[in-house]
C-alpha cells in the first residue's frame, strides 16, 4: 500500500491512477455496448463515428456523438471552474459521475442514448481533469492511446540506456493501460447480466475512492 500511496501529492498516487483508469475503461465499454456504440470519453473515436454518421445521414448517430463531444468539453470547463473556486475541488469533480451513474443505471434500455452517453461524458470529463497525473507524470484516466505510447517509449529508452527512472515511468504507464483494459473487460463481462445497472459497479468504486481520497487529504493536512 505504501508504494501505491508513496507520493507528496495524494491525487498523483498510483492507487488513484489505477482506480480511475479502471473506471474509465469500465464506463467507456458500458456506453459503447449499452448506448448505441458511442464512447463516453474517447472523443477521437466519436469524431470518426460522427463522420460516418454524417456520410450515412444517420441523424441519431450525429446527435449522439455531438452530444458526447459537447458535454465532454463542458465538463472540462466545469472542472477548471471548481479548481479555481473550491479547496478540495477534486472531491467535487467526482460528484457528477456518481449522480449521473446512479440515474442512468436506473433507466430502461430504451432510454435515449444521446442523454445517457452525453451525461456520462460530462462526468468523465470532470474525473479525467481532476485525476490526470501519476507520480508527477501526465496520463489519461478515460482513454489509453497516449498511455500505451508513453509506456512503450520509456520502456524502449530503458532498454537502450538502462536508466532506472525510465523503467519506473514505463511501469507506471503500463499499470494504467492494464487497469483500463481490465475495466473494459470487466464491464463487458458483467453487462449481459445487469444491463444498464452495470454502471452502478463503477459508481460504487468511485464513491468509495472519493471517501478514501478525502480522508487522505484531511490526514495530510493535519
Amino acid at each position: 500500500m505504501n508504494k501505491l500511496l508513496n507520493t507528496h501529492h495524494v491525487e498523483e498516487a498510483r492507487l488513484f491512477a489505477i482506480i480511475m483508469t479502471f473506471c474509465g475503461g469500465f464506463l467507456d465499454a458500458f456506453t459503447y455496448i449499452q448506448c448505441g456504440h458511442t464512447l463516453a470519453a474517447a472523443q477521437t473515436g466519436n469524431i470518426v463515428f460522427l463522420a460516418a454518421a454524417l456520410v450515412n445521414h444517420n441523424v441519431i448517430g450525429i446527435i449522439d456523438r455531438c452530444g458526447a463531444i459537447i458535454l465532454y468539453i463542458i465538463g472540462i470547463i466545469v472542472a477548471i471552474t471548481f479548481q479555481a473556486n473550491i479547496k478540495y475541488w477534486r472531491i467535487f469533480c467526482l460528484f457528477p459521475i456518481l449522480i449521473i451513474g446512479g440515474f442512468v443505471g436506473a433507466m430502461s434500455e430504451d432510454f435515449p442514448t444521446y442523454l445517457s452517453v452525453g451525461l456520462v461524458s460530462f462526468g468523465l470529463a470532470l474525473l479525467n481533469t481532476a485525476f490526470s497525473k501519476i507520480e508527477g507524470l501526465g496520463y489519461s484516466s478515460v482513454f489509453t492511446t497516449g498511455n500505451i505510447k508513453k509506456s512503450v517509449v520509456f520502456g524502449t529508452e530503458y532498454l537502450y540506456h538502462h536508466r532506472q527512472q525510465d523503467l519506473k515511468i514505463a511501469i507506471n504507464y503500463f499499470i494504467v493501460v492494464l487497469a483500463f483494459t481490465l475495466g473494459a473487460i470487466s464491464s463487458a463481462i458483467i453487462q449481459p447480466f445487469f444491463r444498464m445497472k452495470t454502471i452502478w459497479v463503477a459508481v460504487a468504486i468511485i464513491f468509495l475512492t472519493d471517501i478514501f481520497y478525502y480522508s487522505q487529504k484531511v490526514h495530510k493536512t493535519n
